[in-house]
Formats: structure tokens, sequence, C-alpha cells
């Protein structure tokens, strides 16, 4: 799966069709905003809702906003559930967000790396990714590196062995205009 930032739109590079935009709520200050963003979208959308997020910028709209959003705009078919710890996250979230839309755990905390077997087992079948937030696990490991590499590593080794795909940043898009 590949995943570009709603921003990356804006730099008029042509995208492959299979491109996944995502769109972290974190940046849209209103339904409004979003529904425009929405429309204007073609390609496959892979909603991004910081809950709880303690840095800028900090999402207005709830998630009861993005419930009906989801409702309303088909070509949203991905959720990207923040800071997942435990299965309890993504059950609470199955029994609000549509079932045509695919969850995935962000996994951002040493926590959520030693549950992801229990995460894994509220997956459905057709859910298959989860999305690794290494700045934020090291932020939750204390900035220790050799904890950083042995988390992400044992990230890596369950996920490939419960047949899960791990959704990483690799690199990012600077521009002037």
């Amino acid at each position: 799966m590949l995943i570009i930032s709603q921003h990356a739109r804006l730099l008029h590079i042509p995208f492959p069709e299979f491109a996944v935009y995502r769109v972290n709520v974190a940046w849209v200050r209103s339904n409004e905003e979003l529904y425009d963003l929405l429309k204007e979208l073609n390609n496959d959308v892979f909603l991004d809702f910081p809950e709880g997020r303690n840095k800028p910028p900090k999402p207005v709209l709830s998630i009861e906003d993005l419930v009906a959003a989801m409702h309303k705009f088909d070509n949203i078919k991905y959720f990207g559930v923040t800071n997942v710890k435990n299965a309890k996250m993504i059950k609470n979230l199955r029994e609000k967000v549509p079932k045509r839309i695919k969850l995935i755990p962000k996994i951002e905390s040493k926590e959520g790396v030693d549950n992801l077997e229990e995460i894994f087992a509220e997956l459905r079948k057709d859910e298959s990714h989860i999305m690794l937030d290494k700045e934020d696990l090291y932020t939750d490991l204390n900035n220790h590196n050799g904890l950083f590499d042995q988390y992400v590593r044992l990230c890596r080794e369950k996920c490939n062995n419960m047949g899960i795909r791990v959704l990483e940043l690799q690199g990012v898009i600077f521009a002037d205009d």
C-alpha cells in the first residue's frame, strides 16, 4: 500500500492511481473543509485521526464528525486509529465505524508493541496492516536507542508471523510552494 499525504496533491505531481491519500484530520479546521477535501480527492482515502494528540496542530473535529463523513464519502476506505495500546480500543471503534472501512491500528508505544497479538485478534481478515509511528515509539521509550531498535524489530517480527503488513514512513517531500 502506498499512502501519500493530502498536502502532496498541491505539488501537482502525478501519483499512481493506486496511491491512497492520507487525510490527517489534525490539519483540518472544520467539517466543511473536510468535505471539500474529500470531494476533491479521486483516490482512496486513509482518514487519520490523531485523537488525544498533544503537539500542534490538535484536531478540532470529533470522532462523530469523522463517522458522519465516512457515511457520506465512499472514497474513505481506511481509518487510522491513533496510539492503539490494546484490543479494547479497536473493539470500541468497531461499533462506530461503518463496516466497509478497514481499521489500521497505529502503533506508537511499547505497550502497543507488547500487545500486538491481542490487537491483531480484533482485526477482521480483510484488515491486514498496522502503521508503525517510529518517532512516537522512540519518544515513548525515553529516546533509548537500543530499546528502540529492539522494539522496531519485535514489531516487524510479530507482524510478519501474523501475516500483518507494516506501514512505515519512507521519506518526506519538502517544497517551497
